[in-house]
């Protein structure tokens, strides 16, 4: 343990934030190369950031909850708002 983290979630991260992007990048892509610019297509895309930023926060608190070195006081608020405040990171990272 390095932090009170187990070594094998520091190996693990890199996987993990790749298949996000990766994926992010897809549904993204999608609707930018499926829709015709305008109001429509950039809300849309906002809007797939949002859904996709705390989608991905959320189940990754869910996921990693059933890992068994891991323990949440208060699992309803790991996954609501510690999800939502999680999630912003991704608003920043996924592609736009």
């Amino acid at each position: 343990r390095f932090n009170d983290v187990p070594i094998c979630m520091y190996l693990a991260t890199h996987f993990y934030f790749s298949s996000y992007h990766v994926f992010a990048n897809l549904v993204l892509r999608r609707a930018r190369t499926g829709f015709a610019p305008g109001i429509r297509r950039s809300t849309l895309l906002v809007v797939l950031v949002f859904a996709l930023a705390y989608s991905t926060a959320f189940m990754e608190t869910l996921t990693i909850s059933h890992f068994p070195y891991y323990d949440f006081e208060d699992r309803h608020m790991a996954y609501t708002l510690g999800s939502a405040f999680y999630g912003i990171y991704f608003i920043v990272s996924f592609p736009e």
